[in-house]
């Protein structure tokens, strides 16, 4: 395929991902702080907003970087312009960042009464402009995805995590000896702050690569928006079942809490822990996912347009296998180490709070697989144009979860939340995989690499839990642990030859011609 058949797909997407892990580090360690700032109730009250954000940041711009950059590679593969296109999708996402800036400010006090919070409706205004600034960004990231140059979005990123870290930081900081609510507020101003870097940054790398071809043609045909909001249609509504089931969580979480016999500011607290603090811990390992997901378009793309399919069963088996390997040793690490993790993290925590914090990732290591599987299983759909299918398993396994969190929520605690959440992973994982399946093939390769992928994990699982028996005190023992466990687990991939020759030949060196 052109434009792909020099590097594989982990090899030209190692950039992003490796990108993607910095910045989620990044963003990990201004959440840790943040948190040992807030508190465990400041910290949920700050989360209270992310999951309304989401939404609307979802309904605005999740599609726009799949759909800008499979009509880029699509073009590219059969060597034709589209600049008519690209200017009515540079329109669309002008309009949607727009319509989605007056809407999250106009119903600001609506959700926040809705939540529980009516005092804190200002923190919805605050972030509105991040709402148009992300969707800007998100046609120039879908340009640079097509093309399959992943670095400028990898270093925006990470220059808008940096910045969210400095500003926010400081001004909770500052703002902490006045009142949760302002320093709450003060770290929503990083958002916006953040969100208008990046999109500084993408539009000033656009110009620099497009040069003097920015120039688009003053009208369109009518028919070319037409196709664009079809094409974002499917893919946008799977985008949505999630941040809408984070916003159901939002409200619901707390209301379930306080109907089982919690006070207000404990079940604020617990969702803070929940969704803050070792949300922030399991969300590292998956960006991986997720950046894969993403770069693995552009290839599926040119493949299904020239009818390669082929090329696109070995391209998306070797990303799911990728994927899994990240997220195997996470899963083991986070369940056998939760403890020290979360003790090492996050020192601000009482007793109490690190112990539920610690019994809650226990749980919530299960989804690091589930959720790598989900994120990668729907991008592949998506990119084979199978949107509405993805969009579809997701709304079952989401209505799946809501209903196991009304009725284990009140009779089972917080506990109960990420138990619902791996139900519905696991449902979305199944009928996606079905999916998958039925539109690429069976993946023999991916079979074997699975199951020695899980092999090395039990080994390492093994060797961690030992160290953690031996060695006493948190710091040493995760030092350690990481060291001998990650030891453990290479070595078995690569003495089982895990990905065997050819995927690790597509990695580290060049493919032949026109493969």
């Amino acid at each position: 395929m052109r434009g792909a058949g020099k590097n594989s797909v982990l090899r030209s997407t190692a950039g992003l991902a490796l990108a993607g892990i910095v910045s989620k580090a990044v963003g990990a360690f201004y959440r840790i702080p943040l948190t040992n700032v807030l508190g465990a109730e400041g910290i949920g009250l700050y989360q209270t907003f992310f999951p309304v954000y989401a939404l609307f940041l979802t309904f605005t711009s999740a599609a726009l970087p799949t759909v800008v950059g499979r009509y880029v590679a699509y073009s590219d593969a059969l060597g034709i312009a589209i600049p008519e296109t690209r200017a009515a999708a540079k329109r669309v996402a002008f309009a949607l960042g727009a319509t989605g800036l007056v809407f999250t400010a106009l119903l600001a006090y609506p959700v926040a009464a809705l939540q529980s919070r009516p005092q804190v409706w200002q923190g919805y205004l605050i972030v509105a402009p991040a709402v148009l600034a992300v969707t800007l960004s998100a046609y120039y990231k879908g340009y640079f995805i097509g093309k399959g140059r992943m670095t400028s979005n990898a270093l925006s990123q990470t220059a808008e995590q940096a910045v969210k870290l400095a500003v926010g930081l400081t001004a909770a900081y500052l703002l902490a000896p006045k009142g949760i609510v302002l320093a709450v507020y003060g770290a929503l101003f990083a958002v916006t702050a953040s969100e208008a870097a990046g999109l500084f940054f993408m539009a000033a790398a656009y110009g620099k690569d497009v040069g003097k071809s920015n120039n688009f043609p003053a009208s369109v045909d009518k028919r070319i928006y037409y196709d664009i909001i079809r094409t974002m249609f499917p893919i946008a509504a799977a985008a949505l079942v999630v941040p809408v089931s984070g916003f159901i969580d939002s409200f619901l979480i707390v209301r379930l809490l306080a109907a089982g016999g919690e006070e207000l500011s404990s079940a604020t607290a617990a969702y803070g822990i929940y969704s803050g603090a070792v949300g922030t811990v399991i969300n590292l390992p998956v960006v991986v996912a997720i950046s894969l997901a993403v770069a693995v378009i552009p290839r599926v793309s040119a493949g299904v347009a020239k009818g390669e399919y082929v090329g696109v069963n070995k391209a998306t088996g070797l990303t799911l296998g990728a994927g899994l390997a990240v997220a195997v040793p996470c899963f083991f690490a986070l369940l056998i180490l939760s403890d020290d993790v979360i003790n090492l993290l996050y020192p601000g925590f009482s007793a109490e709070e690190a112990g539920r914090a610690a019994e809650l990732l226990k749980i919530q290591s299960f989804n690091v697989i589930a959720a790598s599987l989900v994120q990668l299983l729907c991008g592949i759909l998506q990119a084979l144009g199978a949107g509405r299918s993805a969009a579809c398993y997701l709304a079952v396994s989401v209505a799946l979860k809501t209903a196991v969190q009304a009725v284990l929520l009140p009779r089972m605690g917080i506990v109960a939340a990420p138990i619902a959440q791996l139900t519905m992973y696991a449902l979305a994982t199944v009928l996606a995989l079905v999916r998958y399946t039925e539109l690429v093939g069976k993946n023999p390769q991916l079979a074997k690499s699975v199951s020695k992928i899980a092999l090395g994990g039990v080994i390492m699982g093994v060797c961690v839990r030992v160290v953690s028996l031996v060695v006493n005190g948190g710091a040493a023992r995760l030092a350690l642990s990481a060291l001998i466990g990650g030891a453990a687990y290479f070595a078995t991939l690569a003495l089982t030859g895990a990905f065997g020759k050819e995927a690790l030949s597509s990695i580290f060196g060049r493919a032949a011609k026109g493969e």
